[in-house]
């Protein structure tokens, strides 16, 4: 037994989580999705329950030993906060009987946990009695989803588990004080097609659109509904019930919030409604890479999640002398492991533990970290949403767009053609068999008709609403265009706008394959990554940058009648007329801001290009691109700018083409090498080094000699060697099955060493520009 041997309730809690955690992650594998099921580390729950004892004495002097002090964890899992409760020195002995009987609250949804977590419960507080002590069950535990509280109707379920029933009416009577715990994490399923939806709670969802969402400055609203959030907004109403208006919630949740772009209304509304708040972050953001990877350290839940941590303490304190919130923020630090930093919590025991912690004022965007700059507010924006809907000339461009999202990577992207064209032909099977078999059957519904019609591929929203709508396709190869997916790294893509979850607007900048336009790319708000900008002459994936929104050199308005059928096939409509779209504005505003007229559109681009690579801008402005569309300033030297983003964008638009870096090939064994030697495998292409001097192609071919300055140039978070690597390797989808094979291509397999050799002077190039940019990028009537 894992648990022979422990002799203390730390390592038992410590075995338990284990044992539980895993078992969801594999029996249990969606509820664990749906429900947001990650459990909570010891440490974390300890310095969580000190920490509320604490901002209890300090802001009500009181202590959660205290006759009176109710405390609720909502979303129980194991029960281990309130097992580590009942163990703790927090509860003094001639409490405890009390507190255990009246005063401890629980709610779980999941009959498994719920059981776990009462016996878990109910051994700590025999433990703490004595082991030769009676069996007391505990009553404080309620079977619920707790956001359905909010929906409860009494005289609706008291035939259904009415013991339970009673609890629950018990506990909604009660005066809460103290709510702390670990809520769901789940954002919702992963897509359409898993058939695992969250639940819909409407009141509780109201409630987020009264407050998170209409103090919210985005226009893409759907994260503010996290469960995390809702758990957060629930607490916080729940707090203010049975005529209280003072109490703590003490959460460990993802941390995205704290700087979230789209988070802004929740940070407003959290300033708003308490008196006091206390955030630790704990970090371990696993969606960013290189050296930010590195930096966010270890994830306290291990592999449990790929989110940042937060430890947030919220008090409710009427009687506060304070004007305003008093917002205390302290960062656990960088490149820390896991159990460093569960060792910190454990040294600190609860947040007076921490020194240092940063009092903030949040601005008027409602940052409280990465606060934005003044200066770059004066900027010249490089899109506007006013200009791109033709309302004013306000922006350096009009139109732009995010790039193409498929939805279904596996089936419509991939580097063979002919394998690209075999999936596209199965998938229009498939949906034009569904599509016969409603107009035959007029009483069959779109989902009985596609769970029989699904053999090579699985069916979206977006597909189902096409069916809906009786949208026909037929196959045609010539839907297949060249999209560059990742920095680059270009592929095949089937484009029929029918099986393409949303193309926004870049069919105006690309209307078909033969549309000749550059787009530059920026990332999008909220990435993870540092700002980087790549430049494409083809259509754009829409994670080419993260959420990357592309600025065209000119547009393709779209022509009255025209189908988005036929706008991907050239010859088949008339390609309409390109016009500008960098604004005739913008070119006098250059021209006479620089006194020089020979400035032009065509100058303005390459000096964005240039402007948006430059490390001084980058760093200075490091917060505003995050949280913005960029806006570019007036550097002294023009031409400067103009020139080094020319030449760039002439490296990045011809990687494929242009001069190659010369490396030494180095067979693995004797002879000449022969073609199957540069084929690559499944298994990744890798480093031999820590230096990165030596790439191992695989088991024959090495390529040494590989400069230090090509690991200096970084677009969306690697380097273009660390793209190559990651997107060059046969993979096999585990859903689909289908084979992205990259040897297809290539017309020779040398073409390999050739194209590696060419990413490597890009790099090297690239990196010699950069470096060499003017460091000046404002003059002195700006900022």
């Amino acid at each position: 037994m894992r648990a022979q041997g422990i002799d203390n309730s730390e390592g038992r809690q410590h075995v338990l989580l284990e044992l539980y955690e895993k078992f969801f992650a594999n029996a249990l594998k969606k509820d664990a999705e749906r429900l947001g099921i990650v459990y909570t580390p010891v440490e974390v729950v300890d310095f969580i329950l000190h920490s509320a004892n604490e901002v209890l004495q300090k802001e009500f002097a009181r202590s959660l030993s205290d006759e009176g002090v109710h405390v609720l964890d909502p979303f129980t899992g194991t029960g281990i906060f309130l097992a580590r409760l009942l163990q703790s020195d927090l509860i003094q002995p001639f409490d405890l009987e009390r507190k255990y009987r009246k005063e401890l609250h629980a709610n779980e949804i999941v009959l498994l946990a719920y059981y776990i977590a009462a016996v878990n419960i109910e051994e700590a507080y025999r433990g703490q009695r004595g082991e030769d002590s009676s069996y007391e069950p505990f009553n404080g535990i309620v079977l619920t989803d707790t956001f359905n509280l909010n929906e409860w109707r009494p005289n609706l379920r008291r035939a259904w588990l009415p013991d339970n029933n009673a609890r629950v009416e018990r506990q909604q009577n009660l005066p809460i004080q103290v709510i702390v715990g670990n809520p769901p994490w789940s954002a919702g399923q992963k897509s359409a097609t898993d058939d695992n939806p969250n639940v819909e709670y409407p009141e509780l969802e109201d409630r987020i659109e009264e407050t998170y969402a209409t103090r919210s400055t985005t226009t893409l609203k759907r994260h503010l509904y996290d469960t995390y959030k809702m758990a957060i907004r629930w607490a916080s109403d729940r707090i203010k019930e049975q005529g209280q208006e003072q109490g703590v919630v003490a959460f460990v949740t993802n941390g995205s919030w704290i700087d979230g772009n789209a988070d802004a209304g929740v940070r407003a509304c959290l300033a708003e409604e308490f008196s006091s708040i206390y955030v630790l972050h704990l970090r371990g953001n696993a969606r960013t890479s290189g050296e930010l990877r590195r930096a966010e350290g270890d994830n306290v839940f291990g592999l449990g999640s790929r989110a940042p941590v937060a430890l947030t303490i919220l008090v409710k304190n009427p009687n506060t002398t304070q004007d305003n919130c008093r917002i205390c923020y302290r960062d656990i630090g960088d490149y820390l492991k896991r159990g460093e930093k569960l060792m910190a919590l454990r040294e600190a025991v609860s947040i007076s533990g921490f020194g240092d912690w940063q009092e903030i004022t949040p601005d008027k965007h409602y940052d409280w970290i990465g606060q934005r700059s003044e200066a770059f507010a004066k900027f010249y924006p490089l899109g506007s949403k006013n200009a791109k809907m033709g309302r004013v000339d306000d922006a350096i461009f009009g139109l732009y767009s995010l790039g193409l999202a498929t939805g279904k990577d596996a089936y419509l992207y991939n580097f063979s053609r002919r394998v690209c064209a075999e999936n596209a032909r199965k998938m229009t099977q498939d949906y034009l068999s569904a599509f016969s078999a409603m107009e035959e059957n007029p009483k069959l519904t779109v989902d009985m008709v596609t769970s029989v019609h699904s053999l090579n591929f699985k069916w979206d929203r977006v597909l189902k609403d096409n069916l809906k709508r009786k949208k026909r396709s037929e196959f045609d190869e010539n839907y297949i265009r060249k999209v560059v997916y990742r920095p680059f790294i270009a592929t095949n893509c089937y484009a029929d706008y029918t099986f393409v979850n949303c193309k926004y607007q870049i069919d105006q900048m690309f209307p078909d394959s033969l549309s000749e336009n550059r787009v530059i790319c920026v990332a999008g708000k909220g990435g993870a990554n540092r700002f980087s900008v790549f430049v494409s002459d083809t259509m754009t994936d829409l994670q080419l940058m993260f959420n990357g929104q592309c600025f065209p050199r000119y547009q393709y308005p779209k022509l009255v009648g025209a189908s988005d059928m036929t706008a991907a096939l050239p010859g088949i409509r008339e390609t309409p007329d390109r016009i500008d779209n960098i604004s005739d504005t913008a070119l006098r505003t250059f021209q006479e801001h620089y006194n020089d007229e020979t400035i032009t559109k065509d100058a303005i681009f390459d000096y964005v290009y240039g402007i948006l690579h430059a490390p001084s801008y980058r760093e200075e402005f490091a917060n505003d691109l995050s949280k913005m569309i960029p806006r570019i300033p007036f550097s002294p030297d023009f031409h400067a700018f103009a020139e080094a983003g020319k030449a760039l964008a002439a490296l990045h638009l011809g990687y494929e083409t242009c001069e190659q870096y010369r490396l030494s090939v180095v067979l693995a064994h004797d002879g000449e090498p022969q073609p199957h030697h540069f084929r690559l495998t499944e298994k990744a292409m890798r480093f031999a080094t820590p230096a990165k001097t030596t790439l191992i192609i695989n088991e024959h071919v090495r390529l040494t000699g590989i400069p230090e300055a090509a690991h200096r140039y970084v677009v969306n978070g690697r380097t273009p060697l660390e793209w190559f690597i990651d997107r060059y390797k046969i993979k096999r989808d585990k859903e689909s099955g289908i084979l992205n094979d990259p040897n297809g291509w290539f017309k020779d397999p040398r073409d390999l060493v050739t194209a590696i050799e060419r990413i490597v002077y890009v790099s090297v190039e690239s990196t010699r520009i950069i470096e060499g940019l003017p460091s000046q990028i404002t003059d002195d009537t700006e900022g």
